[in-house]
């Protein structure tokens, strides 16, 4: 069967009027008109923001019948596309980020570096600081003491003084010898002369010594209460304030390292596909392309389902499955077959930064879900001319598209990782089992995960699932998210996964298992898949299926 890079770019494009019913599409001729005959229906293209003519000419119609009769032609396998296949901007762009991000985290590691020094001074300072108000507490403390025994010593002179004045009120003549020998002891033989010398000098002795006590008091008192009003506050307070800078230098540290762990961690991611975790020679920041992809015999087998990075599984109704293939890391060219929308599409994926949504088609109340979503429209409806049908296949089952013409017609978000993946040599948690696989039932389909050794080989209603190139499916993890589902308000008829809230969760990785639970506060908020401590639970870098069963309708093997 031809691959679709051999094909003609004049493909047939599809009207998103294509549901679910098994009809076959009309076709959506180049002026934006629906039908296979001169009927206008009406329809715009978005793609160019141009309104096309409302009318064509009949000729015109046949020969443009006439030229998809000879274009038709079948699918191929599908040609896998690198991450540099597509978008060539998006690669180039990734790498001058990395740069960037290199150049940041240069400056804050600078910046770390200028900071850690002025924090070595600080801390020097503020040991010399409380060595000094330990110094003038020491120095307060001796005054004090000195104070008190320069009071006591004072006792003495001061006894001396007060005595001579007694004697000398009592006895009226200070050279008495009765006072001389009295205050000073001395033989009263002794002349008058060195009586008076000797009580002069007694005198003398005392006013110079308490002077000389009273002056060192009054030193000691002053540098007591210098000491205690103006050096120790002073240098408490420099402390004080050094100790705030000192927090803030610390404050500002942390922020530094946990800006530099951030930039690291954007810097790995960028070395990474974001969501496979694996190694990448050039980052890409190419959007997130989701492809609804039909799940029944007819559709089977698949085309590129094995290229993309995670592959989720929904109920619909019937008790049947559909996928939604998530591409970044790689393409593929051709990718089908491709189907409607439903609503748990935007419960599913509100929380993603504007990815791709490609789609088939959908009814008016999932079509104005979308419109109010993060999703960005490159649906047949939207990308028309990206879509063409494969005339090996029967409709409904035979649309497909090219994800490198998806990514070239809209612009997205940056990819979102939605899981963290393990280092190498890095073991799984404690609470992980050995498991050799899971059983699972939507109702009328099926399906069964093996551990082959190397991944989780998949099986759906009792046979080997392949894609077109014969390779049976087997990726590296399997998330089961076990989840409620409600009658959706676009159609009734049709269950709508509700992802807000928790539920229990099963991850089959590395042969083994880990029970915990799912939790997501919102639409638009990431979701946690936490084991049993509360702790994120890593991934083996690879391809990811989450399957999304109802509760009970699963089991561990």
């Amino acid at each position: 069967m031809p691959s679709m890079e051999n094909r003609s770019d004049t493909v047939m494009r599809v009207s998103s009027e294509s549901g679910d019913d098994g009809r076959v599409p009309t076709l959506l001729q180049p002026d934006g008109s629906t039908g296979p005959t001169g009927q206008v229906r009406g329809a715009r293209s978005t793609s160019g923001g141009q309104e096309y003519p409302r009318t064509m000419r009949w000729g015109r119609a046949l020969a443009l019948l006439t030229c998809l009769a000879l274009v038709l032609v079948g699918v191929g396998d599908g040609a896998v596309l690198a991450q540099d296949d597509v978008g060539p901007g998006a690669a180039e762009d990734a790498a001058a980020l990395r740069q960037e991000l290199r150049a940041q985290r240069d400056g804050l590691r600078s910046e770390l570096a200028a900071l850690e020094d002025e924090l070595a001074a600080t801390a020097s300072r503020l040991v010399e600081l409380e060595a000094a108000i330990d110094d003038a507490e020491d120095e307060q403390a001796d005054a004090v003491t000195d104070r008190a025994i320069a009071e006591d010593e004072r006792e003495r002179p001061l006894a001396v003084r007060r005595a001579i004045a007694i004697e000398t009120y009592m006895n009226g003549d200070p050279n008495a010898n009765s006072l001389i020998n009295e205050v000073l002891q001395a033989n009263s033989s002794m002349d008058g002369a060195r009586d008076r010398a000797l009580y002069t000098s007694v005198v003398d002795w005392a006013s110079q010594t308490l002077d000389e006590l009273d002056r060192e008091i009054e030193q000691l008192s002053d540098r007591i209460a210098e000491l205690e009003e103006d050096v120790i506050p002073g240098l408490e307070e420099e402390l004080a304030d050094l100790a705030a800078s000192q927090s803030d230098q610390l404050s500002r540290r942390d922020g530094l390292i946990s800006q530099i762990e951030e930039l690291d961690r954007q810097i790995t991611a960028l070395s990474r596909a974001p969501l496979t975790g694996l190694p990448v020679e050039e980052p890409s920041l190419r959007p997130i392309l989701i492809v609804k992809i039909d799940n029944v015999g007819p559709a089977r087998p698949q085309v590129g389902i094995n290229a993309a990075d995670i592959v989720v599984e929904e109920k619909v109704e019937g008790g049947l499955s559909r996928f939604a293939a998530m591409f970044q890391s790689t393409g593929s060219d051709p990718v089908g077959p491709v189907r409607s929308a439903r609503t748990s599409d935007v419960n599913i994926f509100g929380n993603l930064d504007a990815p791709l949504f490609a789609y088939s088609g959908s009814n008016r109340g999932v079509l104005a879900a979308l419109v109010d979503s993060e999703l960005v429209d490159v649906g047949a409806t939207t990308e028309g001319g990206q879509y063409f049908r494969d005339n090996g296949r029967r409709a409904p089952h035979n649309l497909f598209t090219r994800t490198s013409s998806l990514w070239a017609a809209r612009q997205g978000g940056i990819p979102t990782a939605l899981f963290e993946y393990r280092d190498e040599d890095e073991p799984l948690p404690g609470s992980a089992r050995p498991a050799t696989g899971v059983d699972l039932t939507y109702g009328a389909a099926s399906a069964r995960f093996i551990w082959n050794g190397s991944g989780w080989a998949r099986e759906t209603d009792g046979r080997p699932h392949t894609d077109a190139s014969g390779t049976q499916a087997a990726p590296a993890n399997v998330v089961v998210r076990f989840t409620e589902y409600r009658p959706s308000v676009a159609d009734s008829r049709s269950p709508e996964a509700v992802t807000v809230g928790s539920g229990e969760l099963w991850v089959l990785t590395a042969g083994q298992v880990v029970v915990g639970r799912w939790e997501q506060d919102s639409i638009d908020a990431p979701t946690r898949w936490l084991d049993g401590s509360g702790d994120p639970i890593r991934l083996t870098p690879g391809r990811t299926w989450i399957v999304m069963p109802d509760p009970g309708r699963a089991t561990l093997r």
